[in-house]
Parts: C-alpha cells; sequence; structure tokens
C-alpha cells in the first residue's frame, strides 16, 4: 500500500493540522488535498537532516530498532511474541512517530511498519545523528516546550531568559533556535498577536494544542494571573514534554493510575483537565462531563473525582502564570497579611510636598532646562515648553531622557548662558539639578512629611510638589516600582512629578526580601 492510498483513512483536518506542523510554507486548506500533503511531508523528510532534527532521541532509537526488524510489527493481540518497541515504554514514541506519518498502522492486519518510500531516508539519518548532539537539543526542547505546555502562552523573553538560566546558553542562541529548529515549532506556534494595552504587536509562543483557548487563557490571566518567582525543577519539563502530566507528583500519579482503569477511553478526557487546568476552571462541568459519558454511569465516581481535585490542585496553570491551585492559595494568604500589615502601617502625610511657591520655582527651572536640552538637540522643534501652560508627560519623555543622560554639560551650558535671566539663588538650585538621579525606585513606604524611594542600598526621603504623593498613589499600591528622577532642591529632596511604571509585577517573596533590605537601609534627606 503506497501512501496515498494509507493517507485515505485519516480525516483530512487531522492530515492539515499535522501537514501545517511539519511543512513550514503551506497552503490554505481549500487550495491542497490530502495527497499533496502527505506529499510535501515526505518531500521534508527527502532530507534526512530534517528527519533528525523533529524527532527526538527516543523516536529515533524507535525507528532504528524497527528498521532492524525484517517483518512487520505485530500488536499484543497477535499470536507471535512481540517486538521490543511494542512494550507499553513506547507507546509515546509510536504514538508521535504515527503523528508525523514515520510510521503506518493496518488496522486490519494489527500490524505497524515503516513506508517503504521512507526507510532509506529514515536509515540515512540514523547512521548520520550525532548522538550527543543531539541530546543536548533534546534537553532545551524539554524545557523550552515544557515551559509552554505549563503556560499555554508566553512571551519570547521570559521563555528565553528561563531557558538561557537553566542550560547557561545565550538567549540569542536560542532565539534562533525557537525561529528554525523543527522538533520546537512542531510543538509551538511562534505568533504575532496585537496589544491594546501596551499599543504594539507582541510575540508569544503558544503551545500548539492551546491554540485555540487562547483568548480565553488570556481572559483567566486578567482574572487570576499572580506574579511572583516561578520555581519549577528542570527534571518536570522534560515529564511534561514526554507525559502532558508531572507523574512524580505522587497525587497525580495516584489518579492517572486509577482513571486509567476505567472502562473507557481517556485520552479525551485527559485532554479535557488538561484544559480545565490550564484555565483553572470551576471543576463541576468537567466532572459532569466526565460522568456523562455512557459506560461510566453506573459507575460511583465519588473517589475518582477526590483525586482528581487532589491531582489537579497540583497541576500548573497558565491561567495562574505558572502556579498550581495550591500555590495559589498560599500566595493569596500571604497577600491579604501583607495588604492587612500596610494598613496597620499606614501613616497618613501631612506637609509631605513643596509650598505652592517652591513648587512653581521648581517647575520654572525645570522647563526652562527641558526646553534648552530640546532646543540644543533638535529633538522636538514645534513643542513649546511652558510650565505656566503645562505640557503633556508623554510628550516630554525623548526630552527628558536626553536631558539626563547629559545633565552636567546641558546645566553647565545653560548657567553659563542663562537664556531664561534667572537670578542667583535660582541660577544656584539650577546647578544642583546634576545631582539628580534617574532610575528605577520602589516607593517603599509613607511617612508623615516624606515619601521613601529606595534605589539599591539607600533609601531617599521624598518631598512631592503640589500634593502629598499618598494621594496621587494609594498606600495599598505599596511597594511599587517605578522610573522617576529624585532631584535635590532648596534643603530637601523631591522629585519630578512622572512616575513611569514599567509595567512589572512581583509576587509576596520579592516584596519579603524587599522590606529586609528597606529595614537595614540608611535613609538620605539630602542629595
Amino acid at each position: 500500500m503506497n501512501a496515498h492510498e494509507r493517507i485515505k483513512k485519516y480525516r483530512k483536518d487531522y492530515v492539515y493540522q499535522q501537514y501545517t506542523r511539519i511543512v513550514r510554507k503551506n497552503k490554505e486548506y481549500d487550495k491542497i488535498t490530502r495527497n499533496k500533503m502527505i506529499d510535501a511531508i515526505y518531500d521534508v523528510y527527502k532530507d534526512y537532516r530534517n528527519i533528525i532534527e523533529i524527532c527526538t532521541i527516543k523516536e529515533l532509537k524507535c525507528l532504528k530498532m524497527m528498521l532492524s526488524e525484517k517483518e512487520k510489527i505485530k500488536t499484543k493481540k497477535s499470536q507471535n511474541k512481540d517486538p521490543e518497541y511494542f512494550n507499553s515504554k513506547y507507546d509515546w514514541e509510536r504514538y508521535t512517530l504515527l503523528q508525523k506519518f514515520f510510521i503506518d498502522y493496518d488496522y486490519s492486519n494489527k500490524t505497524m511498519s515503516i513506508p517503504e518510500e521512507l526507510q532509506s531516508n529514515i536509515k540515512e539519518a540514523i547512521k548520520n545523528v550525532n548522538w550527543t548532539s543531539k541530546k543536548n537539543e533534546d534537553e532545551l526542547n524539554e524545557i523550552l516546550v515544557g515551559f509552554c505546555k505549563i503556560q499555554g502562552s508566553t512571551l519570547i523573553d521570559p521563555l528565553l531568559s528561563l531557558a538561557s538560566a537553566t542550560t547557561g546558553i545565550p538567549k540569542q542562541i536560542i532565539y534562533a533556535h525557537i525561529l528554525h529548529n523543527k522538533l520546537f515549532n512542531y510543538y509551538v506556534y511562534i505568533i504575532s498577536k496585537n496589544s491594546k494595552k501596551r499599543k504594539e504587536n507582541l510575540t508569544l509562543a503558544v503551545y500548539y494544542q492551546y491554540y485555540d483557548l487562547l483568548d480565553e487563557l488570556d481572559e483567566q490571566r486578567k482574572k487570576q494571573g499572580l506574579a511572583g518567582n516561578l520555581v519549577v525543577d528542570p527534571r518536570e519539563y522534560k515529564t511534561l514534554f514526554y507525559y502532558d502530566f508531572n507523574i512524580n507528583k505522587p497525587a497525580i500519579k495516584k489518579f492517572l493510575t486509577e482513571f486509567d482503569k476505567l472502562p473507557f477511553f481517556s485520552a479525551n478526557a485527559l485532554m479535557e483537565i488538561r484544559e480545565y487546568a490550564l484555565l483553572n476552571l470551576e471543576r463541576t462541568p468537567l466532572k459532569e462531563s466526565i460522568a456523562s459519558v455512557p459506560v461510566l454511569k453506573e459507575y460511583n465516581l465519588t473517589e475518582i473525582f477526590k483525586l482528581m481535585d487532589k491531582a489537579m490542585d497540583e497541576m500548573p496553570s497558565g491561567a495562574l502564570n505558572g502556579f498550581t491551585p495550591k500555590e495559589a492559595k498560599k500566595i493569596k494568604i500571604e497577600e491579604e497579611i501583607m495588604k492587612n500589615k500596610k494598613q496597620i502601617n499606614y501613616v497618613k502625610q501631612q506637609n509631605a510636598h513643596l509650598s505652592p511657591k517652591d513648587a512653581i520655582l521648581f517647575y520654572k527651572i525645570y522647563f526652562a532646562l527641558l526646553d534648552f536640552t530640546n532646543k540644543k538637540y533638535k529633538l522636538n522643534p514645534k513643542l513649546k515648553i511652558n510650565y505656566i501652560r503645562g505640557v503633556n508627560p508623554v510628550d516630554l519623555n525623548d526630552i527628558l531622557e536626553k536631558f539626563w543622560a547629559n545633565k552636567d554639560t546641558i546645566v553647565l551650558e545653560f548657567c553659563l548662558a542663562n537664556p531664561k535671566k534667572f537670578t542667583k539663588e535660582e541660577l544656584k538650585i539650577t546647578e544642583d539639578f546634576k545631582k539628580g538621579i534617574r532610575d528605577i525606585f520602589v516607593i517603599m513606604e509613607y511617612h508623615q512629611e516624606y515619601t521613601a524611594l529606595m534605589n539599591e542600598d539607600k533609601v531617599y526621603m521624598v518631598k512631592g510638589l503640589n500634593d502629598n504623593i499618598d494621594s496621587i498613589l494609594p498606600y495599598k499600591q505599596l511597594p511599587y516600582i517605578a522610573k522617576t528622577t529624585i532631584i535635590p532642591f532648596k534643603n530637601s529632596i523631591i522629585y519630578d512629578g512622572l512616575l513611569l511604571t514599567p509595567g512589572v509585577k512581583f509576587g509576596t517573596s520579592f516584596y519579603k526580601n524587599l522590606e529586609k533590605d528597606y529595614s537595614k537601609s540608611i535613609k538620605y534627606y539630602h542629595l
């Protein structure tokens, strides 16, 4: 039986799914036949290097064993002795090789074999594979794909950072790998998605089975997403890559063992369980769906469902940003403790800002410096920077960065030229702007007359401009990470009125460490 005859037993949508995962330049569903799809897949396999790349070592060794057999492989129902690779420990290899059309199953004769069209190419692949290099490649893919399975979808940079930190491979090499490696691309789609919040296109890595759940996953992340330091043993990624579930966890292994004893085809139910775990959904509909299977209607599933709940509590969830429901409960308890602690320790600010006269003076000097910077570097010729009329902070961003990157030169030139005819006192205050610090700070705590901003091992006691900072940023949001500038002004430290969040959110463990550092830090009231 040739490839075109064999392909007739598969649904076109199934063949198309595999075709799009294997063939990089693929055609639309309605513009290609099943025969053309299998031809395109086999064209990819004509290059033995593609066979090596799209298979794991496990699959290559299974193919090697199959090639060594002189007769077709017989199933366990055969009267003859089964070949070794029909042992249950090779279930994963046989399943994935069938999916990739490397092997064919003859349902009438209950035999499995490598298509004749591929035998010579597979032999060439086995002959030329570098097993050491392939092992290293597999280990990288196990981490990358395992992480994508946990998250469902992830931005590229966290994926690169995780893999680089785990393997020691530079991020740029891993980036090239995820763009071109056939095994990784078989399991993970790289897509571009528009972000309304960031007003840009985001590059995402999406595990292929969860592609249709992407919008729902985004919604659940908005509702349930947690921040924190996700710690996962690299061995868990390996287990998830091959088994979908972390069978090293006793609760999960016990559930799967008992679930497998039920008299029905459980693959569809297990996929549904994985989707519920990914989205961390309420499980009643899931249980009702399993209980509705005709052959299970006479079974008492109470104990099975108890085991399932315990198992799912230990399954990582993309909706929880990779944490398990069990871990999420612990995090939420810690967050509640932190929330109560903030409320107890909160001191409402009074007189923690400049006087109206000094606030006007600050804006007069600062806007004059920014206007000078804009004209000097010709950044935005149409922009008129005037402290009386005000200006949109967004329009100032490039000018701010240029000023603070060249503050010494600009302040010196401004004071020598004195284009705004400042008094000696005003020029003296202007000169102090050279001591300003533009950086990422953590707003740690409110005091009656100051706001504590921490940067590395120092805490700066800062005043607001026109208002107390606690009226702009509620104490419940502390600790708060922001990019801002602190500046000496007369006998105080002030900030420039802008708190730009880098959009980073951290978990309770991070903030606990911050509080330890804060308690040990020296407080500075002057720069």
